[in-house]
């Protein structure tokens, strides 16, 4: 006979895993000099809402967490995860783990739910940044010339030379991979999820609704904050490094959450 883990045992694997693996990448990113203010309150709000939507399913569940010793075995297998040196790959060991309880939990219980947000929280960490990289190559003209047309009504004197902007002579900035107005919808969907696990419900057409109007928003917000760093290095140093991505980090996560909230908010 599966011998299976008491409620409160089978919640703190859970939460402890969960927990485990943010530590770890948070470590790792916090000794990367090359990560800026804005990707790291982006991932910390990923992992914030990830784990408050994982705790707030283990406390809402009628029933207890169905987890044998087989199923912490293999946590604890992908904790190793948290060793790799590479802040992105902590996440391989996430990804194993919400499939084994994605497909092995039946449907509704609070595992495989579970399971769901730690697979968002993994694509938003590390597969889609990956397909992301794969993508961008060809996504990236289209996007730096619809740029460029923006930028100059704002910037009547604003030029492209393939993936620059300029507006200046002695000054210019580079559109890459990392600075796509695209590349945090990732972060939206992930927000979007947690609060649905969050209150309770189901994603029905009028919260994916919600996740598209999130979707445009981020978008807009992001080429804003592109075009705002073309005029000087002050303005690039402000924005991309500075106060500045602080403030688009933060306006960014009220554009992923509102929408869903007040959808819910009507709902209810």
């Amino acid at each position: 006979m599966t011998a299976y883990l008491s409620a409160s045992a089978a919640s703190w694997a859970v939460l402890v895993f969960t927990l485990g693996t943010a530590l770890s990448a948070e470590l790792q990113r916090h000794l990367d000099p090359t990560v800026g203010a804005q990707p790291l309150i982006e991932l910390d709000l990923g992992e914030a809402f990830a784990s408050a939507a994982i705790l707030s399913l283990l406390l809402a569940s009628p029933t207890r967490p169905d987890l044998n010793l087989r199923d912490l075995g293999l946590l604890v297998l992908c904790a190793l995860s948290w060793f790799l040196p590479e802040f992105h790959a902590v996440y391989l060991g996430m990804t194993l783990a919400g499939l084994w309880l994605f497909f092995r939990q039946s449907q509704g219980s609070a595992l495989r739910e579970i399971g769901q947000v730690w697979l968002a929280l993994s694509l938003c960490q590390l597969w889609g940044k990956l397909a992301f990289k794969v993508l961008y190559v060809v996504i990236e003209p289209y996007e730096v010339g619809l740029m460029a047309r923006i930028g100059q009504w704002v910037f009547p004197g604003l030029t492209r030379s393939g993936f620059q902007l300029s507006t200046q002579a002695d000054w210019s900035i580079v559109i890459l991979e990392g600075c796509s107005a695209f590349h945090n919808l990732a972060l939206a969907t992930l927000l979007w999820l947690c609060v649905l696990k969050i209150a309770g419900r189901r994603a029905d057409r009028g919260a994916f609704a919600s996740l598209a109007i999130s979707a445009v928003l981020i978008v807009a917000i992001n080429v804003a904050r592109i075009l705002a760093m073309v005029p000087s290095k002050d303005a690039y140093a402000f924005w991309h490094d500075g106060s500045g991505a602080a403030f688009v980090a933060l306006v960014s996560l009220a554009a992923s959450v509102l929408p869903i909230m007040i959808r819910l908010e009507r709902q209810a």
